[in-house]
């Protein structure tokens, strides 16, 4: 891009620059082959590949706001289990789900806002299968795609279709090694059974294959979310995510203290995280959670680099926070986002989940409503930006929002 002219001198050492400075909190990373492809991270591009070229040259924009990474579309609220931990319970609605037409126009809409992954989500995405491979394959030539499921309803012969669709990477539940317990919490006694065939029989056509594995304190302290990392390996996961749960939802509905992970279990996971992913082990431990923390990357909610869709037609800056920018029933997805982006600014040091609990917690409309949200962002994006930024030196753009909440 260099040598034909493309870009600048000045953005080429900023690109460098900044990827190196990127680059330094993947140390501990690991990465997955699956064929001839490299993941790196369930939530971004496989590389040698158009969208990883894509996210590269994403992260070179010096200045706000930034250029974005992942979608996701809830197909549908529509589940068979009933999971202690759900965060779609709030927002409910299994009666109606987002019209055909009307997924395609988003997809086309976020395809031109320069996303370069796509996740299609639920409820469970598997009860509306039909259409689920109509998505991905219409995705395939212009984004990754990705699936998140709890694998109840992904047999054989459906990943094969899928995989034939273009699906390039499954996120598959598994909360326990133990199957009753696994079941209990999700609700389902074929839950766990489903999730173990789905497991090995994505990572045998080739998909590249995510356990998600919502890791309670109890879990750290007995030492059971060790023995689920064994177990996924076992079953032929690339990798792991060991995700922490916030107080969203039924999580937050239920009132116990003892399934959010404390300050010491935090520091444990880490400890395993760095640990293992230097060793022989095929599997990749991947935590989000950690990611998210002020020293790496911090709460990506006010950059505006992430989005989520639910069934609804909601449109949200992150998949847990329940704040609305708009609505895809009432405007089209490019509108609702070029509205919001000019509000975004650099990422924080904390959760918005958190920051933003009793704002939301005290509305009667679940997800805020677009009015208080944008009202909101223009105080959180005042927050103290992550480390990184301080020492990428991305400048304040000129744009503003043009319009006032």
């Amino acid at each position: 891009m260099l040598l034909s002219g493309k870009i600048s001198m000045h953005r080429f050492i900023y690109a460098i620059k900044k990827q190196v400075i990127i680059s330094s909190l993947f140390k501990d990373t690991k990465y997955s082959r699956v064929g001839n492809k490299y993941f790196i991270d369930p939530f971004a591009p496989y590389f040698p590949g158009p969208r990883y070229d894509k996210m590269l040259d994403n992260n070179s924009v010096d200045r706000f706001p930034l250029k974005p990474n992942h979608a996701q579309i809830s197909i549908t609220n529509i589940c068979p289990n009933n999971c202690f931990h759900c965060h779609v319970k709030n927002t409910q609605d299994i009666n109606k789900d987002l019209p055909k037409e009307k997924i395609f126009e988003t997809i086309d809409d976020i395809i031109k806002s320069d996303f370069h992954v796509m996740f299609f989500v639920g409820g469970e995405p598997f009860c509306r299968f039909d259409d689920l491979m109509e998505f991905i394959s219409y995705t395939r030539n212009h984004m990754d795609t990705r699936i998140f499921t709890s694998g109840v309803g992904a047999d054989s012969k459906r990943l094969k279709i899928l995989k034939a669709a273009g699906l390039e990477g499954i996120c598959i539940s598994l909360d326990h090694y133990d199957e009753k317990i696994h079941n209990q919490q999700r609700g389902n006694n074929i839950a766990f059974k489903s999730a173990c065939d789905a497991i090995k029989e994505s990572s045998g056509l080739g998909i590249y294959t995510s356990v998600v594995c919502c890791t309670t304190s109890g879990m750290v302290k007995s030492g059971g979310i060790f023995k689920t990392v064994d177990f996924a390996e076992l079953l032929g996961a690339h990798s792991i995510q060991i995700n922490e749960i916030r107080p969203v939802g039924k999580a937050k509905e239920a009132g116990d203290e003892t399934i959010f992970l404390t300050k010491e279990d935090k520091q444990l996971l880490i400890d395993y995280y760095k640990t293992q992913n230097k060793s022989k082990r095929k599997i990749a431990i991947v935590m989000p959670w950690y990611n998210e923390e002020p020293y790496n990357f911090g709460c990506m909610a006010t950059s505006g680099q992430n989005v989520y869709i639910d069934a609804q037609g909601n449109v949200q800056p992150c998949v847990l926070l329940k704040t609305s920018i708009g609505n895809i029933m009432q405007q089209n997805f490019r509108t609702i986002w070029n509205e919001f982006i000019p509000y975004c600014r650099h990422p924080v040091r904390e959760c918005l989940v958190h920051v933003l609990s009793d704002d939301i917690n005290d509305s009667p409309i679940i997800p805020l409503p677009k009015s208080r949200t944008l009202e909101l962002w223009q105080e959180v994006t005042k927050m103290e930006p992550i480390d990184i930024f301080k020492k990428i030196g991305v400048k304040q753009s000129e744009t503003e929002p043009k319009t006032k909440p």
